[in-house]
């Protein structure tokens, strides 16, 4: 019984490991699935430290939309998980590259008024680039 839990909590161990590094993809292998979780590499990635309106919502639709065109303008996505999980989604704050300059993904969707900063999870560094459009979008509570 001891060997199995030691077997176990290396296999944990390992996993955790696993999903704690940085994937980098071509643009071309993301998908956005909403203003707040992204397709990258085959890995769903919700996008950590931003809230973004869910389905159902009047600026769902636009701002999916308005990701897609962010995340396009660049050559290049990098994305660090941070060994969270949430649902079936890896947590990660993403990075983009365009022309060797990196930008933060989460910064820009917060700063198109798509996303509020989720303090909880963010510490709040994304509330500095939030705009009275983006403040009127719902705050879950878990954000607080």
């Amino acid at each position: 019984m001891f060997r199995v839990l030691i077997i176990y909590f290396i296999f944990l161990f390992s996993i955790q490991n696993t999903f704690s590094e940085e994937i980098e993809c071509s643009i071309d292998q993301v998908t956005v699935i909403d203003a707040d979780t992204i397709n990258v590499c085959d890995l769903k990635i919700r996008l950590n430290g931003i809230s973004a309106a869910e389905r159902g919502h009047l600026t769902y639709d636009s701002c999916k939309i308005i990701t897609k065109k962010i995340i396009h303008k660049s050559d290049e996505i990098s994305c660090e998980l941070t060994g969270d999980k949430t649902y079936d989604r890896f947590v990660g704050i993403c990075k983009l590259i365009n022309n060797n300059i990196i930008y933060d993904l989460q910064e820009k969707i917060v700063e198109s008024g798509c996303a509020r900063d989720c303090k909880r999870y963010s510490d709040g560094i994304y509330a500095k680039f939030e705009t009275e459009k983006s403040r009127n979008l719902p705050l879950p509570n878990y954000c607080n």
